[in-house]
């Protein structure tokens, strides 16, 4: 099984990381602190460095990470969970959900907005809509 690297930025921080490290399989996480950053990294510095580390950034930024500052194909990847509350617990739910749904790999290179029960891929071309 091919798993999917994560960089869990500090809106979530360690706790996320390990809830989802928890569980077998498909996601691999690390903090951004895990991965040499140091706290409070500008996001311009972690996102340019995602393609290199070959990992996608997930965080719940909503306010500073968008399309229009990272637009899709300019980075490795970031996810953006987009519900106002979270816990570990439904992050990781959403995300494991989003791993099984098949379309985790479309996800590279691109900006995802991840809901508790769907995705929205942002590619160059065309928004892709996954249900789960």
């Amino acid at each position: 099984m091919t798993h999917i690297n994560l960089m869990i930025d500090q809106t979530f921080g360690k706790p996320v990381a390990d809830a989802l490290n928890d569980r077998t399989g498909a996601i691999k996480a690390a903090t951004t602190i895990e991965y040499g950053f140091v706290h409070n990294a500008a996001d311009k510095e972690l996102i340019a460095q995602t393609d290199d580390l070959k990992c996608l950034l997930l965080t719940h930024d909503k306010n500073t990470i968008d399309l229009v500052r990272y637009p899709p194909c300019t980075h490795g990847g970031i996810i953006i969970f987009k519900p106002k509350h979270w816990s570990p617990e439904n992050v990781t739910a959403a995300m494991y959900a989003f791993c099984l749904s098949g379309n985790k790999k479309d996800a590279a290179h691109c900006v995802t907005w991840l809901y508790h029960d769907r995705a929205l891929i942002h590619t160059h071309k065309e928004p892709i809509e996954v249900r789960f």
